[in-house]
């Protein structure tokens, strides 16, 4: 597919509403949303509006088959090009179970940094052998549930995680497959990984040969992969290509110097939500011949893992919310969302395109919102939004709703939504209601909440 923007423009565009060109047209960027003959917004056939007002309280809704057809477009991209290649979801990005079982029923493997999300892919039904486990700082509890479940991989980088591991490993009588993540040497402007972060360990001035020295002398361990990720919100094929080709140059410096081979290449995640790429004129196919083409450089034939998460679940959800106020501050007109901070992550590279339920009349005005919620904090769920000056701006449909939602609710200043999830024709079904809202809060503060 042809690039359709450079890189500046395109992470702009993301930033920002839709055009309003876009907005009836919807279905041309997400199949699953269609305004009908009346202007009314529907979801998989579901009119949202009726959804919303029935409902009478902020929602969002998974897409199991969304979910799905994502796995398939970026597994299949990559696997075109590489043999033997996984691909492994970012249990961090979503822990819906519903979404985390299409996954794994579609044929991924699960990405896990965390004890805790060992447990959930294995409750989820991950075979442990289809199983990488990632992180930094590992407990030694953390090690004895990767080892004792005999997790495909795990990924360390540094010599205390090497040493905890190979503990645990003499513990339960077994030797670990590992892999050793490094930041490679490339021009990390814009890249999200720099040299001397917390996670990886440097190239340059020679730490990750000397670990990597470490862990073939540790018999508790086989070193198996090379692990690096670099980037994140990835729209950009140079900067994917850069990242890459720092990729290839470690593992041949590292053939060269040690004498070994790694029989997995693992690149991590980091691509854009789909829809946004889609928006660009890009898709996965994209990132994944730049891969072929920079990994090829190895010189020897490998199994290339990757690890998406937004990419997974971002677009397959929908938030559903009224708006409550609207407000003009100087040259800025404000709309005020029931749902935002307390669910919908709030970060300066993430926005949730907004959409009307319902369109107005062909002649009616149309004006430029900022949407946020009613937070004592500048947090806005969109900026710059095209939306109607009209009453059927009150009633709103927000994208790209999906990754980090659920795994980052807090507790605080509003209710949360209820979380409802549908695969394909299937019935829509409640996932999380406010019974469960409810014993939240009784647990953790000792509050009675109603409805």
């Amino acid at each position: 597919m042809a690039i359709a923007h450079d890189s500046s423009r395109v992470r702009a565009r993301d930033l920002i509403g839709l055009e309003r060109h876009e907005i009836p047209a919807v279905h041309d960027l997400l199949d699953y949303l269609r305004y009908d003959d009346r202007g009314r917004l529907r979801v998989h056939g579901h009119d949202a509006h009726d959804l919303l007002t029935g409902a009478g309280a902020p929602l969002i809704w998974y897409l199991g088959d969304r979910v799905r057809a994502n796995y398939r477009a970026v597994d299949g991209a990559y696997r075109a090009h590489f043999t033997g290649h996984r691909t492994f979801a970012a249990v961090k990005a979503c822990y819906v179970k519903e979404c985390l079982t299409v996954l794994r029923e579609a044929g991924a493997g699960a990405e896990v940094m965390s004890a805790l999300e060992l447990q959930i892919a294995l409750q989820t039904g991950f075979d442990p052998a289809d199983v990488v486990s990632n992180g930094v700082g590992r407990s030694p509890e953390y090690a004895d549930a990767t080892v004792a479940a005999g997790v495909g991989l795990t990924v360390l980088d540094c010599p205390e995680d090497l040493a905890t591991l190979a503990a645990a490993c003499r513990r339960h009588g077994v030797r670990a497959r590992v892999g050793l993540r490094v930041t490679p040497p490339v021009d990390h402007e814009g890249i999200y990984i720099t040299p001397s972060s917390k996670l990886g360990v440097d190239w340059e001035g020679g730490e990750f040969l000397r670990l990597a020295k470490a862990a073939l002398d540790t018999p508790e361990v086989e070193v198996v992969a090379l692990h690096a990720h670099q980037v994140t919100h990835c729209s950009q094929p140079a900067k994917y290509r850069a990242t890459l080709a720092g990729v290839a140059d470690v593992a041949r410096a590292v053939e060269r110097e040690l004498g070994l081979r790694f029989e997995v290449v693992d690149i991590g995640g980091g691509l854009e939500t789909r829809f946004l790429l889609r928006r660009s004129g890009l898709g996965p196919e994209d990132f994944a011949a730049v891969a072929a083409e920079e990994l090829g450089r190895i010189g020897y034939p490998f199994v290339l893992h990757i690890e998406p998460g937004r990419f997974l679940t971002a677009d397959a959800a929908v938030g559903l919310t009224r708006v409550t106020a609207e407000k003009r501050n100087g040259e800025h007109r404000y709309l005020i969302t029931e749902i935002g901070s307390n669910v919908l992550i709030d970060m300066a590279e993430v926005t949730y395109h907004p959409l009307p339920t319902v369109l107005p009349a062909p002649d009616a005005p149309w004006a430029t919102y900022d949407v946020g919620d009613s937070t004592c904090a500048p947090a806005l769920v969109c900026r710059t939004a095209a939306l109607p000056d009209t009453p059927d701006n009150r009633l709103l449909l927000l994208l790209n709703c999906g990754a980090y939602s659920t795994v980052f609710t807090q507790l605080w200043a509003f209710r949360l939504p209820r979380y409802l999830f549908s695969d394909g024709d299937g019935p829509v079904r409640t996932v999380f209601d406010d019974e469960a809202q409810r014993t939240m809060y009784r647990a953790l503060y000792g509050y009675e909440i109603r409805p």
